[in-house]
């Protein structure tokens, strides 16, 4: 591809939040903020089908193709452009996985990708494609920097990737590749001043028009105004005042180290639990993780009445922008409540009051002023946060990847500071929790899972196990959801208490057939050489690109 050189590029900006999310992220390992998310899929998708379509993705959803490039001065926004050497082979990679591998392996696998940093001098993601899973399964591990996309946008640049059949449909002709630039220092500079003149105007003339209205409001009702304005600047305030350290006793400790775990339930189950005493599913979620905690502190002898949580809140209007459109809520979750519907009345009233705080409508300036303040202190104040939980809608029904059926979406975010991060994705009836929890916070990873898979059980009304997309599910039953065994692998309990029964029939069956199916699994490194075909059919798609 030809480099092109012109005046003034035209480039786009980081805004103000996805500057704070970029600097964050390049200032301290433990802020990185890469986004991961899985597929499960029924068969492997057809491998030169999926190069084309993400292939023609990137010429449509640009944010594939373009790279962030930093200014002459540390606070001056970056930008994005589309990369000149852009390969599509780099970012799209396939892998055949040892025999035996199992969930944990996959997880694993997830979890290494999200701990390593992006190459910045190319578009910030990856793909990759694990083959030969349990049953013929499929996974797909989507990699993107937080800086480009947050959870809603991320799920945009998914839908141009999907079908909602096998087959799929004609999509007409190839669209033309998006035109490349070279951005120079000199045109950096200039372009810098462009802005800040183009900002001054703009601020000007946003104060002119406000200023009428506000004028009028303060001559026909001087006390509303006065309160208004007086509700705003209290309201930036309380965004601003953010928390120095967090109140787990336990729970305080940071690395740049964590692990992924998951688990499942009917999106019916948790919808009903909550809408039938009144409440949305976000009061149930955010119930369901402070009985969580309050569970886990109380068994480690530390109980707390409440944690510092962080919740991004979407002020995504109708653009189908993929960048960050959210702001960051924070706020105390009371873990002291027994009465649980109590406790989501609580908190959908303060999730309200948070939605209608007027700060909300200048979290891109609040971004924007990030730049002028010690990376120290910006690391600080995500360190406060104990817990950070989000909760994004998925497809309501089932899709299709390049041919194979997408059996199940996972949600598995990096902590970025906080001691936990609890993930919520509902897809085509399922809601599938993720969660990221530090290495040096949280001392007991199965406790703490227990203890979340019970706070949602209370929500439901229903237990919870351990996801496993990998163990098949009998034809009519509950998805996952009330699999007692998949709760007892980690622990590997099942065959202990299986030994003491004499039953013949019991014990050839599970007891004989476990360490077959183990031995595989711990001669994974020893296998890894199949991996390395993936770069022979690569090579054939890489000259689609």
């Amino acid at each position: 591809m030809i480099k092109k050189e012109i005046a003034v590029p035209a480039v786009e900006r980081l805004s103000g939040w996805d500057f704070a999310t970029w600097r964050s992220a390049s200032d301290d390992p433990a802020l990185r903020s890469t986004m991961i998310g899985l597929l499960i899929l029924e068969k492997s998708p057809d491998w030169d089908r999926l190069v084309e379509r993400y292939d023609r993705a990137s010429r449509t959803q640009l944010i594939l193709r373009k790279r962030v490039v930093e200014g002459p001065v540390a606070i001056a926004n970056p930008r994005l452009v589309i990369d000149p050497n852009f390969d599509l082979s780099f970012h799209m990679r396939r892998f055949t996985a040892a025999e035996g591998t199992t969930w944990a392996d996959v997880l694993d696998e997830c979890r290494r990708q999200s701990m390593t940093d992006f190459d910045r001098d190319r578009p910030l993601w990856r793909v990759t494609v694990l083959e030969g899973l349990p049953g013929g399964k499929a996974a797909v591990i989507s990699k993107l920097h937080h800086a480009i996309a947050d959870g809603q946008g991320a799920l945009q640049l998914g839908a141009a990737l999907v079908d909602v059949s096998p087959e799929g449909f004609d999509l007409g002709p190839m669209p033309p590749a998006p035109e490349s630039v070279t951005l120079t220092p000199r045109h950096f500079a200039e372009i810098m001043v462009h802005d800040n003149a183009e900002w001054l105007v703009n601020t000007a003339r946003d104060v002119v028009k406000s200023a009428i209205p506000t004028l009028i409001d303060a001559l026909t009702a001087p006390q509303e105004t006065v309160e208004k304005l007086s509700e705003t600047v209290s309201s930036l305030a309380r965004f601003a005042n953010t928390p120095t350290s967090p109140l787990s006793p336990v729970m305080h400790k940071r690395s740049i180290n964590y692990h992924f775990a998951t688990f499942d339930m009917r999106f019916r189950d948790l919808r009903d639990g909550v809408k039938a005493q009144g409440h949305t599913v976000n009061d149930g979620f955010l119930a369901a993780i402070s009985l969580g905690l309050r569970e886990y502190h109380k068994k480690l002898g530390a109980p707390v009445a409440e944690l510092h949580l962080n919740m991004p809140i979407s002020t995504r209007g109708g653009s189908a922008d993929a960048q960050n459109a959210v702001s960051i809520a924070r706020f105390d979750l009371p873990t002291n409540f027994t009465d649980v519907n109590k406790l989501m009345d609580n908190l959908g009233q303060t999730v309200r009051k948070m939605r209608a705080e007027p700060a909300l409508e200048y979290a891109n300036q609040l971004g924007e002023i990030s730049r002028f303040l010690p990376k120290e202190l910006l690391t600080q104040a995500a360190q406060a946060s104990d817990v950070t939980a989000s909760n994004v809608p998925g497809p309501p029904v089932t899709v299709y990847l390049s041919g194979a059926k997408v059996e199940a979406m996972v949600p598995l975010p990096p902590p970025i500071g906080a001691a936990v991060f609890v993930a919520l994705l509902t897809y085509a009836g399922q809601a599938t929790v993720g969660v990221a929890m530090d290495d040096a916070a949280i001392t007991d990873r199965e406790l703490l899972m227990s203890c979340l898979r019970d706070g949602f059980a209370k929500i439901i009304g229903k237990p919870v196990s351990d996801a496993n997309p990998f163990t098949p599910v009998a034809s009519g039953t509950a998805p996952r959801t009330k699999r007692a065994p998949a709760k007892k692998a980690p622990a590997k309990k099942a065959p202990a208490k299986k030994a003491p029964v004499k039953k013949a029939p019991v014990k050839k069956a599970p007891v004989k057939k476990a360490p077959a199916k183990k031995a595989p699994a711990k001669k994974a490194p020893v296998k890894k050489a199949p991996v390395k075909k993936a770069p022979v059919k690569k090579a054939t798609s890489a000259k689609r690109s």
